[in-house]
C-alpha cells in the first residue's frame, strides 16, 4: 500500500515537469512600442455607465505619415481589456464605427476614433469615441418581467443582472408599460428617445421621498411619479393655465393681462398651430378651461386679493373654436354666497384657478392659500347671472390649479402645488351625486425646481397633459413654459 501511494505522488510531480514553460512576451522591435488599449471613453456617457458592445470591433491604426494601416480586432465587453498591438514609433489615428445604428437594440453603436503619438517600448491607450444610440434603464428594487415598450412600436426590454436596459436611436416619445407588483394592472412610463434615461421603481413603500423615482406604496399605487416634458412652449405661452381637448386636438389659454385667445397646440410638440380671438371677452384673469360634449368655457375668475365682483365664465361652441379664427362668447356671471368681505388680502376662500364640467353643471375648485384645501361650488353651466352653490370642503393638502374629468367614467383630476413648487395631482374614481369625498389617492408629480403647474387635461388614452408656466428666479433659476406627459393608464 506503501508503495502505491509514494507512486501515486511521483506520477503528478514527474507530469507537472513535463510542461512545457510559458511562452516569453514577443520581443519588441526596435523602434516600436506595444500598444494595449485599457478602457473605452465615450464624450456623451459617464465613465462609470456599464455598456453593451457588439461582440467585436475591427480597430484600424493608420500611420499619419506613411499612411499605413493594421488592423486589430477587439473585444470590447471583455474585462480586463487584453488586446494588444506593436506599432512601429510615430502619430497614428484610429478607428471604428458600427455597421448599422438599429431603432432599438441590447448592443450601444458607436463611433470610436483618436489620435496618439508612440514614442516608448510600450503604451497604454484609451479608446475615445461616441454612442450613436440613446440609453433607457429600468431599475425596480423587486422582481418583474421584461417592460416593454407598446407605441410608436412594440419592443422588449434586455434583462441585466438585476434591471432592464434598451438602447434606441429613435427620436419618438416612447410609451412603456411596466408590470405593477401590487394589485394594479401597470404602470404607464413615458420616455423621450432623444434622450437618455435611468427610471428607478421603489416598492413597495410608505412616504413621499421624491427624488426622481417612482415610489409604489403597498397596492402597487405610486406616491411619486415624474411627468414626462414633451417640449418647451412659445413665448406665447409664458403664463399658460388652461387645457382642454376635443378629438386629440389639444387647446390652451394665458392667464390675466394676456390677449383673449385660444391657442391650439400640438400635443406632441407643444408647437402653436393657430389661435383663436374671443371677440367679446377680456382676459380679466383666465385661469381655467373646461369642457361639454357642445362647449368650451373660459374661467375668468382668478381673485388673488379677493377683491373681485366680476367674476365670469365665458361660453363657445366647440364648433366654432375648431373652425373659426374668430369667435363671440356668451357669459355666465357669478359670486360667492359667503363672501362679504372685498378688501384686498392674501388669505382668503375665493380664488379660484381650476373647474370643470359634469352632468349640466360647472364645478369650481378654490385655491386656499392658508388652509390648503379647497371649497368646491357649483353653477349652471346656462348663460345668466348666479350665486354659486357650496358643496364641500376638499382636504386637498395643495393650492388647486387645475382640474379635468372623464366624461364618460366621472373619474375626476385635480393638479396643484406646495411651495416650494411641489407638484401633486389628486386622483377621485367618481363623483358621489355632485360631492367628490374625501376618499382620493395622491402622486407627487415634480419638485423644485419645476414649472408651475396650472393646465391638465385626460388625453383619449386616459393619460394627462399638463403645462406649466415660466418660472424665473434671478440669478437662481429659469424654467420655460412646458407642456408634460404623465401615464395613467393601468392605475386610474
Amino acid at each position: 500500500m506503501k508503495y502505491r501511494i509514494i507512486l501515486f505522488l511521483i506520477i503528478p510531480f514527474l507530469w507537472s515537469c513535463g510542461d512545457e514553460p510559458p511562452a516569453p512576451d514577443p520581443v519588441i522591435p526596435p523602434g516600436s512600442s506595444e500598444v494595449q488599449i485599457q478602457a473605452i471613453q465615450l464624450s456623451n456617457y459617464s465613465e462609470s455607465t456599464d455598456h453593451q458592445f457588439e461582440p467585436e470591433w475591427n480597430l484600424i491604426f493608420k500611420n499619419m505619415e506613411t499612411k499605413e494601416t493594421q488592423s486589430l480586432v477587439f473585444l470590447p465587453n471583455r474585462f480586463p481589456h487584453q488586446e494588444k498591438i506593436t506599432l512601429p514609433f510615430g502619430k497614428y489615428s484610429y478607428a471604428f464605427e458600427s455597421a448599422e445604428t438599429p431603432e432599438f437594440s441590447e448592443f450601444l453603436p458607436v463611433r470610436i476614433q483618436g489620435e496618439f503619438e508612440l514614442k516608448t517600448e510600450k503604451s497604454d491607450l484609451n479608446l475615445s469615441g461616441i454612442g450613436l444610440s440613446e440609453i433607457i434603464q429600468i431599475n425596480p428594487n423587486f422582481s418583474i418581467s421584461a417592460p416593454q415598450i407598446v407605441s410608436p412600436s412594440e419592443k422588449t426590454f434586455y434583462p441585466v443582472q438585476e434591471f432592464f436596459r434598451l438602447y434606441t436611436s429613435s427620436d419618438q416619445l416612447l410609451k412603456i408599460r411596466v408590470e405593477n407588483p401590487g394589485s394594479f394592472d401597470f404602470l404607464t412610463l413615458f420616455q423621450n428617445a432623444s434622450n437618455s434615461s435611468s427610471i428607478r421603481l421603489y416598492w413597495p413603500e410608505s412616504e413621499y421621498i421624491y427624488d426622481g423615482g417612482i415610489r409604489l406604496n403597498g397596492d402597487g399605487f405610486p406616491l411619486t411619479m415624474p411627468s414626462t416634458p414633451l417640449a418647451e412652449l412659445d413665448e406665447s405661452q409664458n403664463e399658460t393655465s388652461g387645457l382642454a381637448q376635443f378629438g386629440g386636438r389639444l387647446f390652451a389659454i394665458n392667464d390675466g393681462d394676456n390677449p383673449n385667445r385660444i391657442y391650439e397646440l400640438d400635443p406632441e410638440t407643444g408647437e402653436v398651430l393657430r389661435s383663436v380671438l374671443v371677440e367679446n371677452a377680456n382676459n380679466r384673469d383666465w385661469e381655467s378651461l373646461a369642457q361639454s360634449e357642445t362647449h368650451l368655457f373660459i374661467g375668468d375668475f382668478g381673485n388673488n386679493q379677493g377683491t373681485r365682483q366680476d367674476l365670469a365664465i365665458y361660453r363657445i361652441p366647440w364648433q366654432e373654436v375648431l373652425n373659426q379664427e374668430t369667435v363671440q362668447a356668451e357669459k355666465i356671471s357669478f359670486r360667492y354666497p359667503n363672501q362679504i368681505d372685498f378688501s384686498p388680502r392674501e388669505n382668503h376662500r375665493f380664488d379660484c384657478e381650476a373647474f370643470l364640467f359634469w352632468k349640466g353643471k360647472l364645478h369650481l375648485f378654490t385655491k386656499n392659500r392658508k388652509s390648503e384645501d379647497s371649497d368646491h361650488y357649483t353653477l349652471p353651466s346656462e348663460p345668466g347671472n348666479y350665486t354659486t352653490e357650496l358643496i364641500e370642503t376638499i382636504p386637498v393638502n395643495k393650492l388647486v390649479t387645475g382640474a379635468c374629468i372623464d366624461p364618460t367614467s366621472g373619474k375626476v383630476i385635480l393638479l396643484g402645488y406646495k411651495l416650494p413648487l411641489q407638484g401633486f395631482i389628486s386622483l377621485w374614481e367618481g363623483m358621489e351625486g355632485e360631492l367628490l369625498g374625501e376618499n382620493f389617492r395622491r402622486i407627487q408629480i415634480g419638485e423644485f425646481p419645476m414649472g408651475l403647474t396650472e393646465g391638465v387635461i385626460l388625453n383619449p388614452e386616459g393619460n394627462v397633459w399638463i403645462s406649466s408656466e415660466r418660472v424665473g428666479i434671478t440669478n437662481v433659476v429659469e424654467l420655460k413654459p412646458q407642456l408634460s406627459i404623465l401615464g395613467l393608464e393601468g392605475i386610474f
